[in-house]
């Protein structure tokens, strides 16, 4: 495990990590003896791996919640590791519940294409209404 995780962390293959060895790595990533603390800045990779396969999303998620709800039986760089990889799933997670908004920002200030309008009136016809995002917004079907 721990030369798998030195190999792909130095040949950039992060993208490429096969499912079984991120299943390896999920397995034994709270074990500081298989996966020791000098590798803590390669395993952000396998977070962002891990973050885009549903099934071990889980798994994390779950395995993370339980080391971070019990703080004193696990060691500061388990915990550590344990809130990384929970913040990367979530983000993930957030990523992709806003995945179908779209934003774009326009300056009117620089529009010209309404000659029948001043610069100070092309905004006397705006229709300011707050509503809320929220309810535009289609929940992806929870797993």
């Amino acid at each position: 495990m721990l030369c798998l995780l030195m190999a792909n962390s130095r040949n950039g293959f992060m993208n490429a990590i096969p499912r079984d060895l991120l299943r390896q790595f999920l397995d034994s990533f709270t074990d500081i003896t298989v996966v020791p603390v000098r590798l803590t800045p390669a395993l952000f990779g396998y977070y962002n791996a891990i973050a885009k396969d549903p099934e071990y999303s889980q798994l994390a998620l779950e395995k993370c919640n339980y080391v971070l709800a019990n703080l004193n039986e696990h060691s500061p760089e388990i915990v550590t590791r344990c809130s990384r990889l929970r913040e990367v799933l979530m983000a993930a997670k957030e990523r992709d519940a806003t995945g179908n908004l779209i934003v774009e920002h326009i300056n009117l200030e620089d529009v010209s294409d309404m000659p029948f309008l001043s610069r100070d009136q092309h905004m006397a016809n705006l229709i300011i209404e707050e509503i809320d995002v929220a309810d535009y917004i289609e929940e992806p079907p929870s797993q």
